[in-house]
C-alpha cells in the first residue's frame, strides 16, 4: 500500500476513471504529486482503492482505479465519543487524537460549565469545521471509514441519546471507588457499543451527575490519582478501551 491518502465520498470508486474534487485536486498540487503518481482513496464507508493520477492541467483531475485494497484499520467495536466543548484549539486537538485511536463518532456537547458558547445558528458550521479535521486526520491515519462530527448538542439534548445503549463510560474525578481499568476487566463478554462522555474544563457538575446517574447504562469510573485536563481525559480513556477492547497496542 502506498501513495497519499484521500477521501472521495461521492459517486462509485470502482467505476474508473474517477473525476476528483476541485479540494483533493488543491491538496494534490500542495503534495507536488505528478502525473501517474500512486495514490489511495476511501469512499469513508470502510473501502479503499489504489489509483494512479491522472493530471488535467487546471482541470481537477483523474484517479484511474487500479485494484481494491484489503483493510484491518477499524476497531472491532464503535466507540462514540461525547465530549465536552474545549476553549480554542484544544478541540480541534482532541478531534484530531480521537479519530486517530478510531472513534467511530463524535458528539460534541454543551455542557452548564462549558466556557465557549456557540449559538444555535453557529452550530451546524462548528460542526462541519470539526469535520473537516476528522476527515484529515483519518487520511493521515489511513483509515478508510471516515468518523461523523455531529453539531455540538446541548446536555439535556444528549440525555435521551444514552439512556437506551449498552454501555457509557463517564470519568468523573469525583469517583472513588471504581477504576475505568476495573470496570473493563470484570466485564466478561463486551458490547459492540460504547459510549464515553467527558466534561470540558471545570469538569462535570453534580447536577448533571445526577442525571447522569438515573440512566441505567452509565458507569461513572476514575482514571487514577491524577486530575487530568479536559482535552487530555478523553484520550486518556478512549487508550484505555481501544487496548483492552479495540485494536491498539496489537498486530
Amino acid at each position: 500500500m502506498s501513495g497519499a491518502w484521500f477521501f472521495h465520498l461521492t459517486g462509485e470508486l470502482h467505476n474508473s476513471p474517477v473525476s476528483l474534487s476541485r479540494e483533493t485536486g488543491q491538496h494534490i498540487r500542495a503534495l507536488r504529486l505528478q502525473d501517474d503518481d500512486r495514490i489511495v482513496l476511501a469512499d469513508g464507508r470502510g473501502r479503499a482503492w489504489q489509483a494512479r493520477l491522472a493530471l488535467q492541467g487546471d482541470q481537477p483531475p483523474l484517479a484511474v482505479i487500479e485494484n481494491e485494497l484489503v483493510q484491518n484499520s477499524e476497531p472491532p467495536l464503535d466507540v462514540t465519543l461525547l465530549a465536552g466543548i474545549t476553549k480554542g484549539e484544544k478541540m480541534d486537538q482532541m478531534v484530531r487524537a480521537a479519530v486517530e485511536l478510531g472513534v467511530k463518532k463524535i458528539i460534541p456537547v454543551l455542557t452548564s460549565r462549558t466556557v465557549v458558547q456557540i449559538s444555535e445558528t453557529k452550530r451546524e458550521r462548528k460542526g462541519a469545521r470539526w469535520q473537516k479535521i476528522a476527515m484529515a486526520a483519518a487520511a493521515l491515519c489511513r483509515r478508510s471509514y471516515l468518523p461523523q462530527v455531529h453539531p455540538p448538542l446541548d446536555f439535556d439534548a444528549m440525555l435521551p441519546l444514552i439512556a437506551e445503549k449498552e454501555l457509557v463510560i463517564v470519568p468523573w474525578e469525583d469517583e472513588k471507588k471504581r477504576g475505568l481499568l476495573s470496570l473493563l476487566q470484570n466485564i466478561k463478554i463486551p458490547p459492540r457499543e460504547v459510549l464515553v462522555f467527558t466534561g470540558p474544563e471545570g469538569g462535570i457538575s453534580d447536577a448533571e451527575m445526577e442525571q447522569l446517574e438515573r440512566l441505567t447504562p452509565v458507569q461513572p469510573v476514575s482514571l487514577g490519582p491524577r486530575i487530568l485536563s479536559a482535552q487530555h481525559a478523553p484520550l486518556a480513556a478512549l487508550s484505555v478501551i481501544m487496548a483492552l477492547w479495540g485494536d491498539l497496542g496489537g498486530i
